[in-house]
């Protein structure tokens, strides 16, 4: 009966630690997924309004010549 209890203990230990370690998981891989996506928000929204302003300093330049 003792090793039972052991086993039944070490089971119930593994489930516990593994069950932690998939929510540390989920966790990081969810925070990389957001970091990820704001910082291809912002990226993406300098490259665009940074091309609007060489478009237009372009045009600028092109009738000043």
């Amino acid at each position: 009966m003792d090793k039972i209890l052991k086993v039944a203990g070490i089971v119930v230990v593994a489930w516990i630690a593994l069950g932690l370690l998939g929510l540390i998981f989920k966790f990081l891989v969810g925070a990389v997924f957001w970091v990820g996506l704001i910082a291809g928000g912002i990226w993406l929204f300098s490259a665009v309004t940074g091309r609007s302003r060489r478009a237009m300093g372009a045009e600028r330049h092109s009738t000043l010549r």
